[in-house]
């Protein structure tokens, strides 16, 4: 993670106290399907002080970039396990339907909430860091994407289901499981179709 001015926070000294941190932060991002917490609120709810939590990140950015990297790779290995064996098209379907389904996980409506709420402001300020953080997740649809661009193919297709994401997460969408089925189709067959 790359800190912007001033010394590093050193976050090898009390890594437990960085999980503590990101732990609640996702329990509050879980409750209230955002990042809208203080970063009072979260050491009050963490029974930390505001000098621990500066002394593992440099700011609440840093804190939801940490747990977006966390979130990422644990979806990611769960994605994973859902798809298991399918290749090829079968398995690009399969990310997209599971993707959607696991929105309907315990948590995950928190995550996703914080997603593709902050993926919009960090991208601005802190765009390296945010690609590494949903990398794991981005990684994986490319290894399910036949083209002569994966990685390229897979950012752009992740993103596009992310307003999807963004839909269910607000209610604009009744049926996920619907809209998985319309994303994937759009992204591998285009506007109007084959």
């Amino acid at each position: 993670m790359t800190f912007s001015g001033g010394a590093a926070p050193d976050t090898d000294r009390d890594p437990d106290r960085r999980r503590q941190l990101v732990a609640t932060a996702r329990l509050l991002a879980d409750e209230t399907g955002s990042a809208a917490f203080t970063v009072a609120s979260l050491t009050s709810r963490a029974g930390v002080s505001l000098k621990a939590f500066y002394a593992c990140f440099r700011s609440k950015d840093d804190l939801l970039l940490a747990l977006l990297a966390e979130d990422s790779r644990i979806g990611a290995d769960v994605l994973a396990g859902r798809i298991g064996s399918r290749a090829g098209r079968d398995g690009l379907r399969a990310y997209v339907v599971e993707l959607f389904d696991m929105l309907t996980l315990p948590g995950a409506i928190g995550y996703a909430g914080v997603l593709v709420r902050e993926r919009r402001r960090l991208i601005e300020s802190h765009d390296a860091e945010l690609r590494d953080a949903i990398a794991p997740l981005v990684d994986l649809l490319a290894r399910h994407t036949d083209s002569d661009d994966p990685k390229r193919d897979a950012r752009t297709m992740f993103a596009v289901l992310l307003e999807g994401i963004n839909d269910v997460v607000v209610g604009r969408v009744a049926d996920a499981n619907e809209l998985a089925e319309y994303l994937y189709r759009f992204c591998t067959e285009g506007v109007g179709g084959p």
